[in-house]
């Protein structure tokens, strides 16, 4: 067999930079076959492996390449990235180490090491090394990014902000410095500039020449959403088949006086918060009415849908653009309107979701990671079909304490039979418009059978708002 020639290993690069990775393997595979020990070759054919999310696959790779040529710094690096995705931090760790002997040093290996340090639960580590590094690099943005992550991980607020905010100085556009910045800011006080890191996220990620493009082909419910949104964005006179939807937000600005109606508010209802199991209340009138039109215009006119979910709903996220100055001014409200029941508990995180009239069958059962839980609705009463139902199944379980909450959201069976067992009582809140829900958390629940009128307009919304963290409340 004749042996491979420089030009056909110079094919398989080009056609693996083209994203054309089937046949860059095959001409890879088919070198390797006669070059066994060649060093770019076998770099080469773990990235792509390690690319696809093959991580134990590249590993045989990327050491092959290390021990033909150990003074290319990509190799210990390219190694040591496999390593650490392969939740084997320590020999990534290690093998680092050993490349420092070996007089391997820059930028990348400092972020690789700050971030197998992270993984390993050295946060005071990372953060020190990052810090260095930084003081060497003042314009490395990667480097600030990454100190912010470990020092908001040890809860070091200020100085987390204070990295975040120098990153999106040296480099204004880094988006995910934006995403970060936002949770770390809201969930600390700072709402409203908070949630405009997250819009300005939203902006960078989706706004641009080149918007992302779907990683899989989108299930018929998503693709049903987006046509409907086009058509309601372009009033009706579109081609329903038109790809995408382009990227826009609609004001979603704050309203004059109350947004949430404190005249909600009674000793009853406190009685009932304190009372009641499962813990919760429901509230009618929840939003005024000048935020409710508002935020229902938000979410009919704004592409922030973009999480998908198997079981027919997708969702919106802050980060996404679910984060309008409206939005701010609610979760700032809620606090003060309900001292009693969330005063206590910072603000963590919040979502939407949009199910469809025919193809939802809903969420699985579930309990949320935070300790009180906001949902409310906004769809017009006469969309709903089943005015008896279409809102929310509690039960009176919560997860069982020293129990991990995760094995029961992704096990509907395990979950279905702790509620058998514990002769749990179900309480079934109807759908009404502008209702909200106020529960413990950690109550099992989830979406009640729903049936809304087709159209656009008429899609069943619910708006969760996640309050403190587990375990926060008191049985």
């Amino acid at each position: 067999m004749n042996k491979p020639t420089d030009a056909e290993l110079k094919k398989a690069i080009d056609l693996h930079k083209a994203g054309r990775a089937a046949e860059a393997e095959t001409l890879y595979r088919a070198f390797l076959g006669a070059q066994p020990r060649h060093g770019e070759a076998n770099h080469n054919l773990g990235a792509l492996l390690a690319q696809r999310g093959e991580m134990q696959q590249s590993l045989p790779f990327f050491k092959t390449a290390l021990e033909t040529d150990s003074s290319v710094a990509q190799y210990w690096l390219s190694y040591a990235r496999a390593l650490h995705a392969a939740e084997r931090s320590l020999e990534a760790q290690t093998l680092l180490l050993q490349g420092g002997r070996q007089g391997l040093s820059g930028p990348a290996c400092d972020l690789l090491m700050a971030k197998i340090l992270m993984a390993m639960g050295k946060f005071d580590d990372a953060a020190e090394a990052l810090q260095n590094a930084a003081a060497l690099q003042p314009e490395n943005a990667d480097l600030f990014f990454n100190l912010g992550n470990s020092r908001a991980v040890q809860g070091n607020f200020h100085d987390a902000v204070a990295a975040y905010r120098r990153a999106i100085a040296i480099k204004p556009d880094f988006a995910e410095v934006h995403f970060r910045l936002g949770s770390v800011l809201s969930e600390n006080g700072h709402v409203a500039e908070g949630f405009a890191y997250y819009m300005r996220r939203a902006a960078l990620v989706y706004g641009g020449d080149k918007p992302p493009v779907p990683t899989r082909p989108e299930p018929e419910h998503k693709l049903k959403h987006d046509r409907e949104q086009r058509e309601y964005l372009a009033g009706g006179k579109i081609d329903s088949d038109a790809p995408g939807v382009p990227f826009h937000l609609e004001p979603g600005e704050r309203v004059t006086g109350h947004a949430v109606n404190p005249a909600t508010v009674t000793p009853a209802l406190l009685n009932q918060w304190r009372t009641s199991r499962p813990q919760l209340v429901v509230i009618d009138d929840f939003l005024s009415t000048e935020a409710l039109d508002n935020l229902r215009r938000y979410c009919a006119g704004s592409t922030i849908w973009r999480r998908i979910y198997d079981a027919g709903y997708i969702g919106a996220t802050p980060e996404d653009g679910f984060a309008c100055p409206l939005l701010a001014q609610i979760v700032e409200e809620l606090p003060v309107t309900f001292p009693d029941i969330l005063g206590p508990h910072h603000f963590h995180y919040l979502g939407a979701f949009k199910y469809d009239s025919a193809l939802s069958s809903g969420t699985n059962t579930h309990a949320d990671n935070s300790a009180v839980n906001v949902n409310f609705y906004i769809a017009p009463d006469e969309a709903n079909l089943d005015p008896q139902s279409g809102g929310m199944d509690i039960w009176d379980v919560t997860v069982p304490p020293g129990e991990d909450m995760r094995l029961y959201n992704r096990d509907e069976a395990l979950t279905r039979d702790l509620l058998h067992r514990s002769n749990a009582r179900l309480t079934r809140i109807a759908h009404r418009a502008n209702r909200a829900v106020i529960f413990r958390s950690d109550h099992f629940h989830k979406t009640s059978d729903c049936h809304f009128r087709e159209g656009y307009l008429n899609k069943r919304i619910n708006v969760s708002l996640l309050f403190g963290r587990h375990r926060a409340l008191t049985s």
